[in-house]
């Protein structure tokens, strides 16, 4: 079985989008999907503004995950920062961590992650990383140094999120 040490890692590029929206679509509930539009919007903004505010990871060259994201001023996700982006925000807003399915249970979500942490760190630009996450998932997120704020007052499809946070200064 592959490992984490098989992948490689490289910020977005607007050749991504095609596979990402694919991802996004298969990975996630229709009512918190982005879309394909979202997406491009999302991968211009790392293209053009900071190369480290995506990253993909690819397998043998094919593109098996992606992180997208979003700034914003304020301190957590909110309903408006779900769907805007604000250049020279502080706040990296974390949209989604998606793995290919054939791909997950094998820790390469949390390789991307420390990958992408590292490289935002490095940047030296934001205060902190904010994401929402199902209850299920916030131990994937700790794994990476995330803390859990607790229930997020964010509604975003069927069901509870919960505020978590990495300060990156």
């Amino acid at each position: 079985m592959a490992n984490a040490n098989e992948l490689e890692f490289a910020p977005v590029s607007l050749e991504d989008l095609d596979i990402i929206a694919a991802l996004e679509a298969i990975s996630f509930h229709p009512d918190e999907a982005a879309s394909k539009e979202q997406l491009a919007k999302r991968i211009g903004y790392a293209t053009q503004e900071d190369d480290a505010l995506m990253a993909v990871a690819r397998y043998h060259g094919q593109l098996v995950g992606y992180i997208a994201t979003t700034l914003t001023n304020a301190s957590l996700v909110t309903d408006e920062s779900m769907s805007s982006h604000e250049p020279g925000g502080q706040t990296v807003c974390l949209h989604g961590v998606c793995i290919a399915p054939e791909y997950r249970g094998r820790g390469w979500a949390v390789a991307l992650m420390r990958y992408w942490i590292q490289q935002l760190k490095r940047k030296n630009k934001y205060k902190r990383i904010a994401l929402l996450s199902r209850p299920q998932l916030t131990g994937l997120y700790e794994t990476v140094g995330f803390r859990t704020l607790g229930k997020s007052q964010v509604v975003h499809g069927p069901e509870p999120w919960y505020d978590c946070i990495l300060d990156l200064s």
